[in-house]
């Protein structure tokens, strides 16, 4: 297996009045192509945080965070802008679609944030695969949350990411929602090879994890 992610002694600390919160003690992590990483714990416990640092949104304290070989968070920031576009998936808990867009002009935003070329037949496989090509032409208000989702997971993936950072995507769903989406969440990741981490409180979904990590005040153990 190729190693895709990697954190290196990474950590983050928060000033606090005259405290130091550490929000994230010094952590070591490697997530290869096609495994799929869960990430469980209390709120308030540092997820957010790791998540944010893995996608570049916030640097790190110390330690360096590579994607493919490149260290990403020395980068900077439009360097890391122009990785989180080309080489990297967000999903987030609120689906994170522009509502007075289709479906399918997300992924024309994309394309025009991203300067790249249309791709038709790859939006219209993803949908295909996702089973939501009839709704390309729906507003995001016109969907379920279910679909919402869906349709999230399809734009993360449509311009091929190296890396896949899902926060809580299954918060606002009921249990066969949530299911649904955590296994086409692991079958996207074998399939296309991907490094996908997903943070989440809801251990529903731990079935679908290859490996799964519990964060507990900043400290990040395997489970």
């Amino acid at each position: 297996m190729t190693t895709v992610l990697t954190l290196h002694h990474v950590s983050r600390d928060f000033p606090q009045g005259d405290e130091v919160v550490h929000a994230l003690t010094p952590t070591d992590l490697s997530v290869d192509e096609g495994e799929f990483v869960g990430v469980v714990g209390p709120s308030g416990s540092g997820k957010s945080t790791l998540l944010t640092i893995m996608g570049g949104l916030r640097q790190p304290t110390t330690g360096t965070v590579t994607i493919g070989g490149e260290a990403f968070s020395e980068l900077p920031e439009k360097q890391r802008s122009r990785v989180r576009l080309s080489r990297m998936g967000f999903i987030l808990q609120a689906a994170s679609l522009v509502p007075l867009l289709t479906v399918a002009d997300q992924f024309a935003l994309h394309d025009h944030a991203a300067r790249t070329p249309a791709r038709p037949e790859v939006r219209d496989d993803l949908l295909d695969e996702l089973g939501i090509r009839a709704l390309a032409g729906k507003y995001p208000a016109d969907l379920s949350g279910g679909e919402r989702q869906r349709a999230a997971i399809a734009v993360a993936l449509y311009h091929d990411p190296q890396v896949v950072l899902a926060d809580e995507p299954t918060a606002a769903l009921d249990t066969r929602r949530a299911l649904d989406v955590a296994r086409i969440l692991a079958e996207q990741t074998h399939e296309r090879a991907k490094a996908t981490v997903m943070v989440t409180h809801d251990e529903r979904l731990l079935d679908h994890c290859d490996r799964v990590l519990a964060m507990h005040d900043g400290v990040l153990t395997e489970r």
